[in-house]
């Protein structure tokens, strides 16, 4: 075993794609070991618990932010879209039926994937940067959210709650059950389809991609249409997390997740990266605010220090991205 590590170590093709991820994945442990010797409450049942709460809505947004980044993209609306899907959700739910969750969850599934295809299908439809059209498109789906509910309201069903809350042997959680099985699909996609390799030969160059026959349109509106499927799902569990719905809970989440992606190792420029580091990107941010918060650090100073992270890790990319 330790010696077909030193093999993987020594491969050269092996560290250059999954370099970036392997010291995301060093620098987590790192941290965490400094976070339980700054305070202790840190590794209790209790906080992982909590960490892991916060990191699985985070976490779906990342995962679809990395994949616009990866088609060489960027999508604003996404926090945008974790709100419309959070208050979809609640909207369409039957508390009062058995399986009244059903519509509910389809219907925030449904939504996140239109709005995601939506996005794509404008740039390129009109040759416009995805950057400008999610920014625009991020105010639509924050006004749709804020007409369907004005304000906070609404209940989670009880039964999809109790799903989602569940914990295997008292101890482990359902929702770090469903990051890993996520996570599983998403990297299928993403590395071994066919869908995959043309996400990310875009993503190193479109007209390359054209020439070797791939649908461009295609491609683009189903890779942003899975990110907000993903968001959808971030909505959803919003939606448990907070057992009701609230149409301004995704601001800001998608530069959260831009730190995120990135902090993990997915270039900014398209094509490189691994949802693996996007997930050790995940749990680095939520592990600070983690921290932060057990220390009792005013949320402003936390605003402050998360832009001060995307900054680095804006910065790192692009360092990254001139040495290759």
């Amino acid at each position: 075993m330790i010696n077909k590590v030193k093999d993987l170590l020594k491969d050269q093709d092996f560290m250059h794609r999954y370099a970036s991820v392997i010291f995301a994945g060093l620098f987590l442990l790192a941290f965490n070991i400094l976070a339980i010797a700054m305070n202790s409450t840190f590794l209790s049942l209790r906080n992982v618990n909590r960490l892991i709460e916060a990191a699985f809505p985070l976490m779906m947004v990342a995962f679809g932010q990395t994949i616009c980044l990866l088609i060489g993209g960027i999508d604003i609306s996404l926090g945008s879209i974790v709100s419309l899907t959070n208050v979809v959700c609640i909207t369409f739910i039957n508390v009062d039926s058995e399986f009244g969750w059903i519509p509910g969850i389809l219907a925030a599934i449904v939504c996140g994937f239109l709005c995601g295809a939506l996005n794509g299908f404008i740039t390129q439809q009109f040759h416009i940067p995805a950057l400008i059209v999610t920014i625009s498109m991020s105010i639509v789906y924050a006004g749709l959210a804020l007409f369907i509910m004005p304000v906070p309201g609404g209940m989670m069903h009880m039964g999809f709650y109790k799903f989602i809350k569940f914990k295997f042997f008292d101890v482990i959680p359902n929702s770090i059950i469903l990051i890993f099985i996520i996570l599983v699909i998403v990297r299928t996609i993403t590395n071994r389809t066919a869908f995959g390799k043309a996400v990310r030969a875009m993503g190193g160059n479109v007209q390359s991609a054209y020439s070797a026959g791939i649908n461009i349109k295609k491609t683009e509106i189903l890779a942003f249409g899975l990110s907000g499927l993903l968001c959808g799902l971030g909505g959803i569990y919003m939606a448990v997390y907070i057992n009701s719905g609230d149409p301004t809970i995704g601001t800001g989440m998608q530069m959260n997740a831009i730190s995120a992606s990135v902090i993990g190792g997915v270039s900014m420029v398209g094509a490189n990266g691994d949802l693996i580091g996007t997930m050790f990107g995940v749990f680095i941010f939520t592990s600070i605010s983690n921290l932060l918060n057990l220390n009792g650090i005013s949320t402003n100073y936390q605003f402050l220090i998360k832009g001060f992270i995307l900054i680095v890790a804006l910065a790192i990319s692009s360092i990254r991205n001139r040495e290759e």
